[in-house]
């Protein structure tokens, strides 16, 4: 949820601190710099040390930047504080979906995997929904959410610190290890390029939405952006939660379709100012993000060895939130030369293109899958 708090207020820090559109885009990028690097590190070290530690550290790096977001004073500290919780995000990503799968009561682990992947996208989505609202009808709009984020925070620390055992989960020594391909390695090039394209597409929902909703319908309302962007995710988690069980290699396919609509409803919106298509674009593009992520992930746990699970995942996982910051920065740097409109435009072109490519890869990779006995 912390995550994408800031999504709606993006437009008040550009008037308050003089930000450019470009130095939007590099407070919105730095939490993928903190998440990055940490997934190759935390995970295993939460393998040694067991997954209480890991998530006690997320959650102190969490509010960390929780507090340095809420109380900054410039661009330097709202940086700071987007990295702080790119890596607390960073250490709770593995770990906590790791403790779901190791302390469900049953052992089942697709319903562990299903809950965890559900609790992120929901979060995603109370993000941006709860700032705007508190932005646009309370006090402090660039505070008061992120009290209540404290408040989260320290509920989860103290249900952390009572509830969850405190025994290790994995080898007692600390291997940091390299990320690796699996040997259906074409597989793992074509999800993980679908992934990184909703990711993409997530980016814009999640940096410059807000913005370009206002430009649009020419509406000064900060919850709208919010409202937009959390509609996106929670399509997600609908169409998780509804197609979690078919094949992955349809869902990616169709995901990708839907993301190339929503994408294309997008760019008639920068030509015609639509609440009711941009509404549509997010409603496609949250079916597009919740099939074809679920999709990609369940192709990268089928062809991961199971000595090489967590190599195999982490670097999936590298990409894909590697693909949720780059290339938004090179969006940011197409709005010092062209208006947002044009700008918005061609990055969705590309993206689209991209998708097109894929598409038959994926579909010339379902051989990998049918060999293997899905879980």
């Amino acid at each position: 949820m912390g995550a994408t708090i800031p999504t709606p207020l993006y437009g008040l820090y550009r008037i308050t601190f003089a930000l450019s559109p470009l130095a939007i885009t590099l407070i919105y990028a730095a939490y993928s710099v903190g998440v990055v690097p940490t997934l190759f590190f935390f995970g295993p070290l939460g393998d040694a040390l067991g997954r209480k530690p890991l998530l006690i550290i997320a959650i102190l790096f969490a509010i960390v930047g929780n507090l340095t977001l809420g109380f900054a004073t410039s661009f330097d500290w709202l940086v700071i504080g987007r990295l702080a919780q790119g890596i607390g995000v960073g250490a709770v990503l593995g770990n906590a979906t790791a403790a779901l799968v190791e302390f469900e009561p049953n052992g089942n682990k697709q319903i562990a995997s299903q809950i965890a992947g559900m609790a992120q996208l929901g979060g995603l989505a109370l993000g941006p929904l709860a700032a705007g609202l508190m932005a646009e009808f309370l006090f402090a709009p660039t505070l008061l959410v992120y009290i209540l984020e404290f408040i989260l925070l320290l509920i989860a620390l103290i249900f952390i610190l009572i509830g969850v055992p405190s025994s290790k989960s994995g080898s007692e020594k600390f291997i940091l290890n390299k990320p690796s391909f699996p040997p259906a390695i074409w597989s793992f090039i074509s999800a993980s390029l679908a992934a990184a394209l909703v990711l993409t597409n997530s980016g814009l929902y999640f940096s410059l939405n807000p913005t370009f909703a206002q430009d649009i319908l020419h509406v000064n309302n900060i919850a709208l952006g919010g409202i937009i962007s959390s509609i996106m995710v929670f399509t997600a988690v609908v169409v998780q939660k509804f197609l979690w069980n078919r094949f992955p290699v349809h869902l990616e396919i169709g995901g990708l379709i839907s993301l190339i609509i929503g994408l294309s409803l997008i760019s008639i919106t920068t030509i015609y100012s639509s609440i009711v298509v941009l509404i549509m674009a997010a409603i496609f593009s949250g079916i597009g993000f919740g099939a074809t992520f679920m999709g990609a992930i369940n192709v990268i746990n089928s062809i991961a060895p199971s000595d090489k699970r967590g190599n195999v995942t982490s670097f999936f996982y590298a990409i894909s939130y590697a693909a949720l910051g780059v290339p938004i920065i090179g969006l940011g740097l197409a709005l010092q030369y062209l208006d947002i409109f044009t700008a918005v435009r061609e990055f969705v072109i590309i993206i689209i293109i991209i998708a097109i490519i894929d598409i038959p890869l994926i579909f010339l990779q379902r051989g990998d899958l049918k060999k293997i006995s899905l879980n």
